[in-house]
């Protein structure tokens, strides 16, 4: 600041001597002498001029809006600069220079043109490198913001390598500790870790397997469940069919809250001829052990009354050593007779009853005559 200081004396100095020959050869100059002195002239300490920090600290608007009248004020006074220098420029080249024997220089409306033309060159030039700056400057803040996201995920990846460096190093410590508590030494040999890993094959396999297995258990336990519920659906809608048969029946359409008085009249009537056929065929009992086999029991009918007969029937040939079983067996339920036999009660082979029994069961047989072999057994044994 002190060199500054001392300079300013000297540029004033040398500013009032060039000013003083200008004024002597040209009219019009003591006014660019006094604004010359003013721009020379050392900085004054004047304190308005002084900004009041605290001010702008609680007003931040009111800085910006010094900021920008500075950079107006700046603005012109470069172009006040710039319009002096060129005058002063103007008038030296038009003077002589007693000191340095520099003569006027005389231009022509060509020289004058040339340089026209030079300097709309360089002000072209100008004007693309400020262009070419500010593409350059547009592309500078294009690659900032394309490389705003990956610097982030390299910074993210970063943290995060760092952080997995630090777990492996806090992992390693404590396998190291985890090894020195059990008093574990070295690691496996090749040997010993292939024959684990064929140890952990044969168990993936044999775990793959059961899962098959259990799968094909699963896929068999579907399919009944369907056909279990396929079969269910059916019997309810049979027991529907059939609970509906019987209210019909319970509650019938004859009178008398609701009793069929012919239907039982036929029940009665079938029963009663029913008894009367089994008791005079001497027949005991009918049973169906399976679909394709039926038992029939044959007692020989005593001389008491029908309704003592029918009252002792079912406990009467228990005890009868004369009863006779006869087995009839079909190939399939309605279908042709294949076998006929004989036996005691207690389940014993009986011979067959004389010889013409062949000949029967051979025609019985070949015609698929159960009711005719029937009748030859009640002939014999009863």
């Amino acid at each position: 600041m002190s060199t500054e200081a001392d300079a300013w004396p000297a540029m004033a100095e040398k500013a009032r001597a060039f000013l003083d020959e200008q004024s002597r050869a040209t009219l019009g100059v003591h006014a660019l002498q006094a604004s010359m002195l003013h721009m020379h002239e050392p900085p004054s300490e004047d304190k308005e001029l002084q900004l009041d920090w605290d001010l702008y600290r609680e007003v931040p608007a009111s800085m910006e809006q010094e900021e920008a009248l500075l950079l107006d004020y700046f603005r012109k006074l470069k172009f006040i600069y710039l319009e002096q220098e060129t005058k002063l420029r103007f008038l030296a080249d038009l003077q002589d220079d007693p000191e340095t024997g520099q003569e006027p220089q005389i231009l022509s409306t060509a020289d004058v043109a040339q340089r026209e033309q030079e300097c709309k060159r360089v002000k072209q030039q100008l004007v693309e490198a400020k262009t070419r700056v500010r593409d350059l400057r547009t592309e500078i803040d294009t690659a900032a913001e394309a490389l705003a996201g990956p610097y982030l995920a390299v910074e993210e990846g970063t943290a995060e390598a760092s952080q997995l460096l630090s777990s492996i190093t806090d992992m390693e410590l404590e396998l190291a500790k985890i090894k020195a508590a059990e008093g574990t030494h070295g690691a496996m040999t090749t040997e010993e870790a292939e024959a684990y890993c064929d140890e952990q094959i044969v168990s993936m396999q044999t775990l793959d397997d059961e899962t098959t297995h259990t799968m094909h258990q699963l896929e068999s336990a579907k399919r009944e469940l369907q056909d279990a519920l396929r079969t269910l659906d059916r019997l309810k809608s049979e027991r529907i069919a059939a609970e509906k048969r019987a209210n019909e029946a319970k509650l019938g359409r004859g009178r008398d809250k609701g009793r069929d008085w012919e239907l039982e009249r036929l029940c009665a009537k079938h029963t009663s001829m029913l008894e009367t056929l089994q008791n005079a065929l001497g027949l005991a009992a009918m049973e169906a052990p399976t679909p394709d086999e039926l038992r029939l029991t044959f007692v020989a009918p005593s001389a008491t009354s029908r309704s003592s007969r029918r009252s002792t029937r079912s406990s009467r040939h228990d005890d009868d050593p004369e009863a006779r079983i006869l087995v009839l067996q079909w190939d399939e339920p309605g279908g042709r007779l294949i076998h006929a036999s004989l036996q005691t009660l207690q389940g014993e082979a009986l011979s067959l009853p004389n010889e013409t029994w062949p000949a029967y069961t051979k025609n019985a047989f070949h015609t698929n005559d159960a009711a005719g072999l029937v009748q030859a057994i009640w002939a014999t044994c009863v």
